[in-house]
C-alpha cells in the first residue's frame, strides 16, 4: 500500500491546523481518526472497519472534513463543521440563538442564519411606532459577538447571513457589504424565490412584504443636505404615513427638517435582479441562494424546512441542522490513463459508512443539534481534486466533453452513495423520519435509478441526505490537489506577501504542481486552464450539471477577470439555470482590494528558467532574491 504524506505547504498546513499533539505524519493522523470513527461500529466489527478506514485515508483516497481531522479523539469530540440557526421575531428566540451561536462557534463550528422572520427597521413593536431596530441590527449584534470567538487553533468564527428578497430591509442588506467594515464575520446571501424569478422574466413591479403587508419604495427630497451629505432619503414602507416616520427615523439629527416632494419609486423585479447580480460580480457579495429550489429538489421536504446554508453555502440545512463532511480525492481515481471506476465506487461506499459513523461518535454542542441530526442522519460526502482529475484524463474544464463526462461521473457517485446508505439501513436501521410513502414522492429521490429505489423500498435508507461539495481549501492543499470542483487558479501565478521582520512586499512566482509535471514530461498542456480562463457561462454550466446529482448543494465560485463586463449572454445563461442551481457565487479579480494571488500568462515568461531555478521571488525594490525558495522566512 502506497502511503500518502503531505509535502511542502501541505505538510505545514496539516501540522498547524489538524495534527494532534505529538503527531508529525499523516499516517499517525489517519490511525487516530480511523480508530475513533470506527467506534461507531459494533464491538465485533470495529477492528476490521478501522483497518478499512485507515487504508482509505492513508492512501489519500479520502479525507474527512477539517473538524473531523482536528477533533477525532479529543475531549468533547466535536466533529461537525457547520450549523444553521433560524431566529424568530421575539426576544427569547433571538437571545437563545445568540447563546447557541456562541457555543457552536467556540467549538469550531460555523453558523448560517436566515433573518427574514425579524421585523424590518421602523416597524411597530407592541403599538410603539417605529421602534423595531430591524434585521440588520440583529446581524450587527451577532457579528460583534463573533469578534470575541476564537476556536480550535485560533480560528475565527464563520457566519452566513441570509435575507429574503421579499423583506423590507432587503435594499439596505443588499448593499451593506459595500462597506468593508460591516458584518466582517459574515458571508451574506440573498434568498431568491421562484416567484421572484418569474417576476424577473415578466418584468413585473416588485413588492416587499412582511406580516402579510406590502411595502413600496419611497424617496424624499430634503430641503437641505443631511449629516451624510445626501439630499434624499430612501425608505421601504407600507404607506406614505409609514414612509414619513421611517424617513425621520433614518435622519434623527434633522428630525425637524421638512420632508418635501415625496414620491413613490417603482422597483421592477428585473431591475432588482440586475442590481443583485451586479453587486455579486463587482463586490463578490452577496451570494445568491435559491431557497425554493433548495427546499424542492431534495429528499426531506416532507418533514423539514431549510431556511439557510452553512457559511460556505454547500449545505442547505434546517434549524439546528449540521454538516458532516468528507471528500473523495478524485485525483487518485485513475488507473492506466482511465477512470478507476471500482476504486471510486469502493471509496464512495466506504466514505458513506465513515460519515455515518461520525454522526454516531460525535459530541453535539446543543441538544437540539443532536435531535435534528438523528431525525435525518444527514451527511455530506463530496469530492476534491476534480480539475486535476479532468486534466489527467484530457478534459478541458467547462468544455462540452467535460460536461458529458461529469454527468457520468456524478451519476456514479450518487448511485454508489445511495446503495451504500441502503445497505447501512439494512444493517443498522433507517433515519428517524424515514417514511417510504412520502420519501418516494420527493423530487431528488425520483432521479435515482429504479433498481436503487426498489432496494430502498425493501431495506430503507440510513441517511436522508448524502451528497454535497464543499470548498475544501486547506484540505486540498494538504492532499496536494486542486480545490473541490474548482479549476486551478492558474498554471502559473504570483503569490505576494509582506515580511514580518522587514515589512517588504515580496512576490513569488509559483508553477502549479501538475502543470509543471506535465510540462517537464513534454505532455500536451493546451487543455490546462485557470479559473479566469473559464468563461462565466462555462462555470455556470459545470455547476448546473453537478447540482443535478447532488441532494444538498455545492460550493462553487464563478471567477471573472478584473476587466470583466456583464454581458447579455451571461445574464441569459444565469436566468436559464437560476431555477436549477441552489446557490451562485461570483468573484471578480480585484473586487476585494489587494489579493495574494495574481494569474500570469505562462507563455509570456521564461518558464523553463523559472522551473529550473525553483521558486523565483521578486522584491518590491526590484532586487532578485532567494531563487532556491529557501530562506529564513
Amino acid at each position: 500500500m502506497d502511503i500518502f504524506e503531505p509535502k511542502d505547504l501541505g505538510l505545514t498546513i496539516f501540522q498547524d491546523k489538524y495534527a494532534a499533539p505529538g503527531e508529525t505524519t499523516w499516517k499517525e493522523c489517519a490511525k487516530r481518526v480511523a480508530r475513533n470513527i470506527a467506534r461507531g461500529e459494533p464491538d465485533d466489527k470495529q477492528e476490521l472497519i478501522q483497518k478499512k478506514f485507515y487504508k482509505m485515508m492513508a492512501q489519500g483516497d479520502f479525507c474527512p472534513g477539517g473538524r473531523i481531522l482536528f477533533g477525532a479523539g479529543r475531549a468533547n469530540q466535536n466533529l461537525l463543521n457547520c450549523y444553521v440557526l433560524d431566529p424568530e421575531d421575539n426576544v427569547d428566540s433571538i437571545a437563545k440563538v445568540i447563546a447557541d451561536m456562541y457555543k457552536i462557534s467556540c467549538g469550531g463550528g460555523g453558523v448560517g442564519f436566515n433573518f427574514s422572520k425579524i421585523r424590518p427597521l421602523g416597524d411597530d413593536i407592541q403599538n410603539i411606532k417605529n421602534s423595531a431596530p430591524g434585521s440588520l441590527s440583529v446581524m450587527r449584534m451577532i457579528n460583534e459577538i463573533g469578534n470575541h470567538v476564537r476556536a480550535g487553533k485560533n480560528r475565527r468564527t464563520a457566519l452566513m447571513s441570509i435575507l429574503s428578497v421579499t423583506h423590507p430591509d432587503f435594499l439596505e442588506f443588499l448593499h451593506v457589504k459595500l462597506d468593508r467594515n460591516e458584518l466582517t464575520n459574515f458571508n451574506i446571501s440573498v434568498a431568491i424565490t421562484q416567484t421572484f424569478l418569474d417576476a424577473v422574466e415578466q418584468d413585473k413591479e416588485w413588492y416587499f412584504t412582511f406580516g402579510g403587508r406590502h411595502a413600496r419604495y419611497y424617496v424624499y427630497e430634503l430641503d437641505r443636505k443631511s449629516e451624510t451629505g445626501n439630499s434624499t432619503i430612501q425608505v421601504v414602507a407600507h404607506d406614505e404615513e409609514d414612509a414619513l416616520s421611517r424617513a425621520k427615523l433614518h435622519n434623527l439629527k434633522h428630525y425637524q427638517d421638512s420632508f418635501e416632494n415625496i414620491r413613490k419609486k417603482e422597483i421592477r423585479a428585473r431591475e432588482l435582479w440586475e442590481t443583485i447580480v451586479t453587486n455579486a460580480i463587482e463586490c463578490g457579495e452577496p451570494g445568491i441562494f435559491n431557497i425554493d429550489f433548495a427546499n424542492d429538489y431534495t429528499n426531506v421536504s416532507y418533514f423539514e424546512h431549510m431556511p439557510a446554508t452553512n457559511p460556505c453555502g454547500e449545505e442547505v440545512l434546517p434549524a439546528y441542522g449540521n454538516c458532516c463532511l468528507g471528500h473523495v480525492n478524485l485525483a487518485n481515481m485513475i488507473k492506466d490513463g482511465d477512470v478507476d471506476w471500482k476504486r471510486l465506487a469502493d471509496t464512495v461506499r466506504l466514505g458513506v459508512r465513515f460519515l455515518d459513523n461520525t454522526l454516531t461518535t460525535n459530541h453535539f454542542p446543543i441538544p437540539e443539534c443532536k435531535e435534528t441530526g438523528e431525525r435525518s442522519r444527514r451527511i455530506g460526502l463530496g469530492v476534491t481534486g476534480l480539475h486535476y482529475f479532468l486534466i489527467k484524463l484530457g478534459h478541458k474544464y467547462g468544455s462540452e466533453s467535460c460536461l458529458e463526462f461529469l454527468e457520468r461521473l456524478f451519476a456514479t457517485i450518487r448511485n454508489e452513495a445511495y446503495k451504500a446508505s441502503c445497505a447501512l439501513a439494512k444493517e443498522k436501521g433507517s433515519f428517524d423520519a424515514y417514511d417510504w410513502g412520502k420519501l418516494k414522492q420527493e423530487k431528488f429521490f425520483k432521479t435515482l435509478p429504479g433498481r436503487i429505489r426498489s432496494e430502498i423500498r425493501q431495506h430503507g435508507l440510513r441517511n436522508a441526505v448524502l451528497l454535497t461539495v464543499a470548498p475544501t481549501g486547506t484540505i486540498s492543499m494538504v492532499l496536494g490537489v486542486s480545490t473541490g470542483i474548482e479549476p486551478i487558479f492558474a498554471p502559473v501565478y504570483k503569490r505576494r506577501w509582506r515580511t514580518a521582520t522587514e515589512g517588504v512586499w515580496n512576490e513569488t512566482y509559483v508553477v502549479d504542481n501538475l502543470f509543471r509535471e506535465m510540462y517537464q514530461e513534454g505532455k500536451d498542456v493546451s487543455h490546462v486552464v485557470g479559473a479566469y480562463d473559464v468563461t462565466a457561462e462555462e462555470h455556470i454550466k459545470v455547476q448546473a450539471v453537478i447540482q443535478s446529482f447532488i441532494d444538498s448543494a455545492l460550493s462553487k465560485t464563478c471567477n471573472l477577470p478584473a476587466d470583466y463586463k456583464i454581458t447579455d449572454k451571461t445574464m441569459d445563461t444565469l436566468m436559464e439555470y437560476a431555477s436549477e442551481i441552489k446557490g451562485f457565487t461570483f468573484y471578480k479579480a480585484g473586487s476585494r482590494g489587494n489579493e495574494p494571488l495574481t494569474a500570469v500568462d505562462w507563455k509570456s515568461i521564461d518558464l523553463d528558467k523559472l522551473i529550473s531555478d525553483g521558486v523565483y521571488e521578486v522584491r518590491s525594490d526590484g532586487v532578485d532574491s532567494c531563487k532556491s525558495g529557501v530562506c529564513e522566512l
